[in-house]
C-alpha cells in the first residue's frame, strides 16, 4: 500500500511542476497589446497596453509623484508615475526634466480609471521610452 501512495505522490508533484512550468512560460510569451491612444477605453481597465502620444501636460506632487497627460489628436490619457517608480526612473537617469511638453513617449501599462479619467500606469522602467528626435 506504501508503494502505491508513493507513486501518486510522486505523479501529483510531477503534474504539480508541469502546470507551474507551463503558467511560467505563458506568462513569459503575454505580450501587452500594441493599441492606438483613440483606441483606449474603459473596456480595457486591467488589461496591459502599449501605446504612445504627445505630452500635453504634466505636473509634480510633493510627495514625489509626477503626472503626465499624453495626447493624440483629441484623445487624452494620464500616466502617474508614483513617487517610487520615479526613483527607478532617476537611476537609470531619467528625471522630471525628461518629459519635455509635446515629448513623444511610448508607454506601456495597465489601463485603469481614476475619478474617470483613463490611466495608464506603467510597472517597470522599461515601461517608459521618450522619443528623442
Amino acid at each position: 500500500m506504501d508503494l502505491k501512495n508513493n507513486k501518486l505522490i510522486i505523479i501529483c508533484f510531477l503534474s504539480s511542476l508541469t502546470g507551474i512550468a507551463l503558467i511560467y512560460v505563458a506568462a513569459i510569451r503575454m505580450q501587452p497589446a500594441t493599441i492606438e491612444l483613440k483606441e483606449i477605453n474603459s473596456n480595457l481597465v486591467g488589461k496591459a497596453v502599449t501605446t504612445e502620444g504627445f505630452i500635453t501636460y504634466k505636473s509634480s506632487h510633493p510627495a514625489g509623484h509626477f503626472f503626465l497627460t499624453i495626447s493624440e489628436n483629441d484623445k487624452k490619457v494620464q500616466v502617474p508615475l508614483f513617487a517610487g517608480f520615479m526613483s527607478e526612473l532617476k537611476k537609470v537617469g531619467i528625471g522630471e526634466k525628461d518629459f519635455k511638453s509635446k515629448a513623444r513617449i511610448v508607454v506601456t501599462g495597465t489601463v485603469d480609471e481614476y475619478r474617470g479619467q483613463l490611466q495608464i500606469v506603467p510597472r517597470k522602467v522599461e515601461d517608459i521610452k521618450i522619443i528623442r528626435d
